[in-house]
């Protein structure tokens, strides 16, 4: 009876540790990743200060970080967009500086053949008001087109939502950015590691 009391216990105590640890992973990606207190808010429209090699006439800025649940999700669905416009909008992959032993290995598992750079004590980040991953940022003649999120959804699993391709279309139609409802610009995902 004993053993059975104990066991019972000890079953109880494990799966209710497994439950927490599950609920916090799964909660801190429903809920808005934390700004910086130095963030510098950069909108649709603003104009940024890149380096003169960002600053061809269209660039696509694509946030990664491979820690990121959310990263590795989205990048499938990052792919894709990559395929269908390489032609059109030069796009680069920022992965920040503090995981540089991951460049290669995010060139070689992707094999994308896009320019992949790492992000010197998170310069562009801050330049372009980023702070969480995955991050997408259409800039048209050193102006922000748009700035947000890739889908409503963390996973990329919603086809109605897919803000950043949807604003990217609109860039290479000529036509203004897309009217998005405010989920498209509340970052969520993982905090980029300079900001932890």
């Amino acid at each position: 009876m004993k053993k059975k009391l104990f066991f019972a216990i000890w079953l109880t105590f494990l799966l209710s540790v497994i439950a927490i640890i599950f609920y916090r992973q799964e909660y801190r990606f429903l809920m808005p990743t934390p700004k910086p207190a130095d963030l510098k808010e950069i909108n649709q429209g603003d104009s940024v200060s890149l380096e003169k090699a960002y600053s061809s006439q269209r660039v696509y800025f694509h946030f990664y970080n491979s820690e990121c649940p959310c990263s590795r999700f989205n990048i499938k669905d990052f792919k894709r967009i990559v395929g269908k416009n390489a032609d059109s909008v030069k796009f680069i992959a920022v992965i920040e500086e503090k995981q540089a032993d991951k460049l290669e290995e995010f060139r070689e598992k992707y094999d994308l053949g896009i320019e992949t750079v790492i992000d010197k004590g998170g310069k562009i980040a801050k330049e372009l008001g980023v702070y969480s991953t995955p991050q997408a940022v259409i800039i048209e003649n050193g102006k922000v087109f748009y700035k947000g999120n890739y889908n409503k959804a963390r996973f990329c699993t919603s086809k109605n939502t897919r803000f950043a391709e949807l604003a990217l279309e609109a860039l290479l139609e000529n036509k203004n950015p897309p009217s998005f409802p405010e989920l498209a610009y509340i970052t969520y995902g993982c905090e980029l590691p300079s900001n932890q």
